[in-house]
C-alpha cells in the first residue's frame, strides 16, 4: 500500500493502479492491481501458504465481526476503520493455539480475554484524555454496573471541540471463541447464545455543569457464562447539539473504549 503525496487529488483507477480514500487518513491510498488468479490461488501447490493465511485471516474476520456487533452502539463515535486493527489484536491470541496447525488455528479469545481491554475506537480523541477520572464497573448476578464518576469541566472533564451537551453509553454482552470446523463451514463459535449487545445510557448533560456520580445498569447478561465465552464492557461520550426542540448527537465526535473484559 503506498500513500500519494503533494496536491495531486484522484480517485478511481489509472492503468493498472487503483486510487481511494480511506477514514481516519487524508492521503489518497494507492494499490496495484492484478496478480494469481483466483483458480490458482484456490488449487495451486505454490499459493498452500497463501490458502493457510487466507483461512486464518477469515477466522479472525468472524471472530472481530462478534465484537464489532457487540461495539456497534458506538460505532458512530469511531473516527477511523477499527476493522484491521481488531484483526491485529486477533492474530497474536490466534498464534497462541499451538494445538493445531497453522491454517486451522483457533481464536481463543477468554484464555487472552485481557489483551482486549483497552482497545479504543477513537485516534482523535482518547476517552482516557476527556474522562481523567477512570470509569469502573462491576459485575453482579446478571448486571454490569457502570460507575460514572464526578465530573468537574477543565478538570477531570475535558471537552472537545465547544458542544453544549454530552451522554454516556455503554455496551456489554458475550463474544465467543472462534473454532476451525471445517473447509465448507469455515470458522464459527460454538453453540448458540445471543450475542446482541446489551446497552445502558445516561441522559443528555451540560458540558459546562459540574456532572454528578451517577451510574449505569446494563441487564440481560448470561447467568452462567460459558468457558468458551468472555464478557466485552465498553463505554463512550457522545456530544451532542441541539437541532429543533431535541438534542443530536455529532458523528465521529466523542470517544469509546473497551474498560473491560471478563
Amino acid at each position: 500500500m503506498a500513500k500519494l503525496e503533494g496536491n495531486l487529488q484522484i480517485t478511481g483507477s489509472l492503468d493498472n493502479l487503483s486510487f481511494y480514500k480511506m477514514r481516519g487518513s487524508d492521503k489518497i491510498i494507492v494499490r496495484r492491481k492484478g496478480g494469481p488468479s483466483s483458480k490458482q490461488v484456490k488449487q495451486s501447490p505454490n499459493f498452500e501458504n497463501t490458502r493457510r493465511n487466507n483461512r486464518e485471516f477469515g477466522g479472525r474476520a468472524a471472530a472481530a465481526a462478534y465484537i464489532k456487533r457487540l461495539l456497534n452502539p458506538l460505532r458512530f463515535l469511531a473516527d477511523y476503520n477499527i476493522t484491521g486493527p481488531l484483526n491485529a489484536l486477533l492474530k497474536p491470541i490466534q498464534k497462541m493455539d499451538t494445538s493445531n496447525n497453522w491454517g486451522q488455528r483457533n481464536i481463543i479469545i477468554s484464555k487472552n480475554a485481557r489483551l482486549l481491554q483497552g482497545f479504543s475506537i477513537n485516534r482523535r480523541y482518547q476517552l482516557d484524555s476527556i474522562l481523567r477520572t477512570p470509569v469502573l464497573y462491576a459485575l453482579q448476578n446478571q448486571q454490569v454496573i457502570i460507575d460514572i464518576p464526578d465530573l468537574l469541566p477543565a478538570l477531570n472533564f475535558i471537552a472537545p471541540g465547544n458542544y453544549p451537551w454530552y451522554k454516556f453509553i455503554a455496551t456489554a454482552g458475550l463474544i465467543p471463541d472462534i473454532y476451525y470446523r471445517d473447509a465448507i463451514w469455515g470458522y464459527q463459535p460454538k453453540g448458540e447464545y445471543n450475542y446482541g449487545p446489551s446497552t445502558g445510557s445516561t441522559d443528555w448533560l451540560p458540558v459546562n455543569a459540574r456532572g454528578a456520580a451517577s451510574k449505569i445498569t446494563i441487564d440481560d447478561l448470561p447467568e452462567m457464562k460459558p468457558d468458551d465465552h468472555s464478557i466485552m464492557i465498553a463505554i463512550g461520550i457522545s456530544f451532542g447539539t441541539m437541532q429543533g426542540n431535541e438534542i443530536r448527537p455529532v458523528k465521529y465526535v466523542g470517544a469509546g473504549k473497551v474498560i473491560g473484559m471478563e
